[in-house]
């Protein structure tokens, strides 16, 4: 079987973070381009994130915290719609790009303990990789067994999950700024970007969390990227909303600019 790579499509890759309910449709164009190009040498997974569908109405019925109060579970219904207008959005663009994606909702078949994974059913993943297709896994709901009840679990613990339970050779987590910086790039003009970054260096990481982002931001996904990494995947933080960034960073990551977490 050709080597799986999965792919994160950040929220502010494949949406307008600042406007509720808006995709960022030139971009998902350009990535469903580039993925039925890269299908030709890879099996892919592509896991994508909520943006300014899924966190304005998760954090509006505060469904990170858990059962609270009845009045939340419209709220898991609600979530559930907005998520799969998106998913459905990026179908259709990699439909049109003749990538034979497979809609994977996570709520199906996987549980989590007090906010992590601890059971997933990935048969179905396989044998949809062992066929070509392309599994497309958003951020999702989550049954919970703690007293949590349920929760959300983000894309970014869905990608390190699997690369590591399915033996991925990369992962890539896309955003909008070109991999991890020693501040926020969007508001500090002397920020640089770290080209590599490992565990004992993230004391001294003062980059800002982006408000409403109901799943940690910057700093859950580098630390669900260096789980991956410390397993052995190569995990790179870099910025999908540049054309054939994705492509580089799959087959030739030493021509652009990105962060490549490390173990150790």
């Amino acid at each position: 079987m050709k080597p799986l790579v999965i792919v994160k499509l950040g929220g502010s890759v494949v949406t307008r973070k600042n406007e509720p309910f808006t995709p960022n449709t030139p971009v998902i164009e350009q990535v469903s381009k580039e993925v039925s190009e890269l299908l030709r040498d890879y099996s892919l997974i592509l896991v994508h994130g909520g943006g300014s569908y899924g966190h304005v109405v998760a954090s509006e019925y505060r469904i990170a915290e858990g059962y609270l109060q009845p009045s939340q579970l419209i709220g898991l219904s609600r979530v559930k719609l907005r998520m799969n207008e998106l998913t459905q959005l990026i179908l259709a663009s990699l439909a049109s790009h003749s990538v034979p994606a497979v809609p994977v909702t996570p709520v199906s078949c996987l549980t989590c303990s007090s906010g992590r994974i601890e059971s997933f059913f990935t048969e179905p993943l396989r044998m949809m990789l062992s066929l070509g297709l392309v599994p497309l896994i958003p951020g999702d709901i989550a049954m919970d067994s703690s007293e949590k009840r349920f929760t959300i679990v983000s894309g970014d613990q869905l990608s390190s999950f699997l690369a590591v339970r399915l033996g991925a050779v990369k992962l890539v987590y896309g955003t909008d700024v070109d991999g991890v910086f020693t501040g926020d790039p969007r508001l500090d003009p002397n920020a640089s970007l770290i080209p590599r970054l490992r565990r004992s260096m993230l004391s001294g990481l003062t980059a800002t969390l982006r408000a409403g982002d109901v799943t940690g931001g910057i700093y859950r996904k580098i630390e669900e990227g260096l789980y991956a990494a410390e397993k052995g995947v190569k995990v790179m933080i870099g910025n999908l909303t540049r054309p054939d960034a994705l492509s580089l960073m799959i087959t030739d990551e030493s021509s652009i600019e990105c962060t490549i977490l490390e173990a150790g």
